[in-house]
């Protein structure tokens, strides 16, 4: 089984807060993934940064230690996205095309998404959080 981190418990992570640092020692031994979107928000944050060089290293460091892999988006995601979007406006409901490519990543690769926003993905059906 792996994980796909959300960029919310990286970002915790690096801030070295307890509740991200255990819950990710806690699946220690399981493949860790990354969408390319989550590498491009916390990128984003980092070069809004004050100290932009600084925390890109310590991102980096963070991806190579850990051997957290980056998926990017392949059809199969596109795909996964477009049903996500169309199901959810259905029901009235909208997610950020951000959160909904995440999730649907992690839907197209049968990983469970490690978040701290459940509240943002607990509408979507057969995503496993953590």
């Amino acid at each position: 089984m792996g994980y796909l981190l959300d960029s919310d418990i990286i970002i915790d992570f690096l801030k070295n807060k307890e509740s991200a640092v255990s819950l990710l020692q806690q699946i220690g031994d399981q493949q860790w993934f990354i969408s390319i979107i989550s590498w491009l928000e916390i990128l984003y944050g980092i070069e809004k940064s004050t100290r932009p060089k600084k925390r890109r290293g310590e991102f980096e460091k963070f991806l190579s230690l850990s051997q957290t892999s980056i998926l990017p988006l392949e059809k199969k995601v596109g795909r996964q996205f477009i049903r996500l979007k169309v199901n959810l406006e259905k029901k009235g409901q909208r997610l950020a095309d951000f959160d909904l490519l995440i999730a649907a990543t992690a839907l197209g690769h049968q990983l469970t998404l490690v978040t701290g926003n459940k509240k943002h993905f607990n509408r979507i059906n057969h995503l496993k959080l953590l």
